[in-house]
């Protein structure tokens, strides 16, 4: 034996080793968008501390069609115009596995460390992984509540950048601000893949162009990169782009652990004095992520039978999409797609076929054999919105007129069994949690 291999091997315990992590942008945008809508707040949805509601919101809808002419006599009756109202309801759940840690496997590390220092670093280590599915659930679901663009498109091909030089083109993002103004929106708030990354890179250090435009005054500070919007798209021919107005959408989370709901022991530290009292006591009480600042639900449980200290990350959370606020054609609502050059090392050919305004088309719902007169309704999902109607219909011409009551930016008729209306693209949604509406394109 040599003595080289003779000596003990040294060891350095470095329990905060995990890292914190990727801030995960298009998490920061919705959390960072959530003081331009100040229509709905997070108390909104509780009626105190650790005790969540349902909202339900009164509203005047914009009147968008108006047949008035001049010579209308005012004494006669007029149409009366009634609030609409919209339910909102935190109805989405992030959480961690269950994690443990076992007091017996803390005999094996030496070293000055409690047992509060090693729950500490397990529960850093596991937010990481819970912190990006969260964030992987947000880009889904603003994925998944794309809009329409005001022309009818589902998306729009966009300059941003020379992907050979970094040359920046403002064109993109002029072209997105124009959009939202002739929509009637503002303030878009980017989040795409590598195309932002890079204009961002390019901003910083660019100066005036070949065309005498100080392209450093392009600066936004509202622009996110975040590669899980491509991810969410699941497309790698091209680049993804997502923009919104943050006044019409709103990310709200709500804690348990709140309130009488939260334990008197809820800090970490206090692990050792709950076992060196013999106590079977657990904690149920939040954490901040140091990356983020949002709030976490995290209960830790001690089994003395089992000798083992079990936790769990948890949050409730749900982004609201606003009921529109401004006239536009049917499924435009902020959230818009846009599409760049693929991220490969050449130039974009010149040219290409110009994008034409999408063509309107007749949708419908056949009821027959679906629904069942008369039919008590007492949710309805539709166009992305949720009410409660509490009523009964008797026929499909008063569904027809529920629909219209309940669903903004559509008008639904009827024809024989069918429920239609015209727009540009499919409606699906669910009648009290069991009846499923589809509307596909009419023959």
């Amino acid at each position: 034996m040599s003595f080289k291999n003779a000596m003990q091997a040294t060891q350095k315990s470095i329990l905060q080793y995990a890292k914190q992590g990727q801030p995960y942008e298009v998490l920061a945008a919705v959390l960072a968008a959530r003081q331009f809508n100040t229509s709905i707040t997070e108390t909104d949805l509780q009626s105190e501390a650790g005790k969540k509601r349902q909202l339900k919101v009164n509203y005047y809808a914009p009147i968008c069609t108006d047949d008035g002419v001049g010579d209308e006599n005012i004494c006669d009756p007029g149409t009366v115009i009634e609030p609409k109202q919209v339910f909102f309801e935190i109805s989405r759940t992030t959480a961690s596995a269950v994690y443990q840690l076992n007091r017996d496997d803390v005999r094996n590390v030496d070293g000055n460390y409690t047992f509060s220092d090693h729950a500490k670093a397990a529960i850093n280590a596991a937010l990481p992984a819970v912190r990006r599915k969260l964030a992987t659930e947000v880009a889904n679901l603003l994925v998944s509540g794309v809009g329409l663009l005001p022309d009818g498109n589902e998306d729009k091909m966009l300059p941003f950048l020379d992907k050979t030089t970094g040359t920046i083109n403002p064109m993109g993002l002029w072209e997105i601000e124009r959009i939202y103004r002739d929509s009637g929106f503002s303030n878009p708030f980017i989040v795409g893949g590598t195309d932002v990354f890079h204009w961002r890179k390019a901003i910083e250090v660019s100066g005036t162009n070949d065309q005498g435009q100080n392209i450093s005054q392009m600066g936004r500070s509202n622009a996110y990169y975040d590669n899980l919007v491509n991810d969410a798209f699941a497309d790698t021919a091209t680049e993804h782009i997502l923009t919104f107005d943050p006044q019409m959408l709103k990310f709200v989370s709500y804690n348990r652990n709140a309130g009488i709901f939260a334990t008197d022991v809820q800090n970490i530290d206090a692990i050792d004095a709950i076992y060196q009292r013999g106590g079977t006591d657990y904690i149920q009480g939040v954490m901040a992520d140091p990356v983020t600042g949002l709030l976490w639900d995290l209960n830790v449980n001690y089994d003395k039978c089992n000798y083992r200290w079990t936790f769990q990350w948890k949050l409730e959370w749900d982004i609201f999409f606003m009921p529109p606020s401004v006239c536009n054609i049917s499924g435009v609502n902020s959230v818009f797609h846009f599409t760049t050059c693929a991220p490969t090392q050449f130039e974009c050919p010149a040219g290409g076929t110009p994008i034409t305004g999408g063509t309107s088309d007749t949708y419908e719902w056949d009821t027959n054999g679906e629904v069942t007169f008369p039919l008590y309704i007492n949710k309805l999902e539709l166009a992305g919105q949720t009410s409660y109607p509490n009523t009964t219909v008797a026929d499909v011409t008063e569904l027809k007129d529920l629909m219209n009551d309940n669903v903004t930016g559509y008008v639904f008729g009827v024809d024989t069994t069918k429920v239609n209306y015209t727009g540009y693209s499919e409606l699906a949604g669910q009648i009290n949690d069991a009846t499923d509406i589809s509307f596909t394109a009419a023959p």
